[in-house]
């Protein structure tokens, strides 16, 4: 896919959330599928795979929340991160709360607060012929699997249709990898866009979307 988050990714939806926020793109993962439970060795290995045959070496997880399940998540991506240099995770947790919950596996998240780098709004979205950013050799050490983190609960009222990467304006794009910072700063400053396909036999609308017609945010 083409969305959520820079260039061409995979993407995994993980199920479960108890938070139901209104609005949500993705009510039908609120609850747990138990019928499509996969172990996380067999995950990552599909993941490594998918990389290894398709060069693509950027992932986002979103669902649901994929910290619902965070030790889970967290033997997934110690699998992959020798195949994946940039791992995007979507939560309805703040940073905050994650780094508080001794649910949370330390390995997740880099340990050292100052390594993150919370994004500014930005105004204007980027020249198209802007060639994409290349990592700092100098850039300090990344120790944490998420790269890149968007945290806190979807408020439907915050959503201002603006932002590329997420969908209301209480939550943050929290860059935790340095050599990434430049990437996603640009992709913030992107419109918004949504990419359609089938799977399973089921249309899907993949994206951030906008506020239901006839809405108007705060």
């Amino acid at each position: 896919m083409t969305t959520l988050g820079p260039g061409a990714r995979v993407a995994v939806w993980a199920s479960g959330c108890s938070k139901h926020c209104p609005g949500c793109a993705n009510p039908e993962l609120w609850g747990p599928r138990p019928e499509a439970d996969l172990p996380p060795a067999r995950v990552a290995a599909i993941l490594n795979e998918l990389a290894a045959r398709t060069g693509c070496h950027r992932i986002t997880f979103t669902g649901g929340d994929p910290l619902e399940q965070a030790s889970e998540l967290a033997q997934v991506l110690e699998a992959i991160r020798p195949a994946f240099d940039d791992i995007l995770v979507y939560t309805g947790f703040t940073l905050e709360e994650l780094r508080r919950d001794p649910r949370i596996p330390r390995t997740l998240l880099a340990e050292d607060p100052a390594a993150a780098n919370t994004l500014p709004a930005a105004a204007a979205p980027s020249p198209a012929s802007t060639p994409p950013p290349v990592a700092d050799e100098q850039a300090p050490t990344h120790h944490g699997l998420i790269d890149v983190l968007i945290d806190g609960p979807y408020v439907a009222a915050l959503n201002d249709g603006a932002c590329g990467l997420r969908g209301s304006t209480n939550q943050r794009v929290i860059v935790l990898n340095p050599a990434l910072e430049t990437l996603y700063h640009d992709e913030e400053r992107k419109p918004r866009r949504v990419q359609n396909a089938v799977f399973d036999g089921r249309a899907l609308s993949i994206g951030i979307h906008g506020r239901p017609s006839g809405e108007e945010p705060l």
